[in-house]
């Protein structure tokens, strides 16, 4: 699936909508939403509870000024993933984007689990490996240069597998490429 045009932010975005087109759910947590990464595509009529998770409380803060009017029904967590406490849930869809490079994977997928209703949607976003670009692209985002260290590349197979473990189906896989290059990999898989 080729996206031409898109940066990875664009990406982001329309793989949410496309998600929330697909699934047609009444609740999503998008994990890792940054300042609200495809908040902007949710529709608050036919998706009556939105929740963003992220680590970063500038990032919740700006996603709150952001979107706190369009969405009324906008929750806010700041908070670690990988936290055995964490409880948002239950949610219909999860839409998890560039994420997993910078958890560990069974964890957060127990924590993603733990908040799906039964038959919801995960969404998963992974970059693939390119022999030439960086793994963490130059951004005006300082906050992203920071976390550069940490990212690790984790291949769809070990994220299906975990996934499985978890207690996920898989359902679906497609390979997307910007103009950048960069390729990424989304699969969906059920609850």
């Amino acid at each position: 699936m080729a996206l031409p045009g898109v940066g990875q932010a664009d990406m982001i975005s329309e793989l949410l909508c496309r998600a929330v087109e697909r699934w047609v759910p009444a609740s999503i947590a998008v994990i890792g939403c940054a300042g609200g990464n495809g908040f902007d595509r949710v529709d608050p009529e036919s998706v009556k509870r939105v929740i963003g998770v992220d680590l970063n409380p500038q990032y919740i803060e700006q996603s709150r000024v952001r979107f706190a009017q369009r969405l009324p029904n906008l929750e806010l967590h700041c908070a670690d993933i990988q936290s055995e406490s964490l409880k948002y849930g239950p949610v219909a869809l999860t839409y998890a984007a560039l994420l997993f490079e910078y958890v560990d994977v069974a964890c957060a997928l127990r924590t993603l689990k733990r908040n799906s209703r039964p038959g919801a949607a995960l969404i998963t976003v992974l970059q693939l490996p390119h022999p030439v670009l960086p793994a963490v692209s130059p951004s005006p985002f300082q906050s992203l240069g920071r976390l550069a260290h940490l990212m690790k590349i984790v291949a769809p197979e070990e994220l299906r597998s975990a996934a499985v473990i978890a207690g996920f189906v898989p359902v679906d896989t497609a390979t997307i490429e910007l103009p950048s290059g960069k390729q990424f990999c989304m699969q969906d898989f059920t609850a």
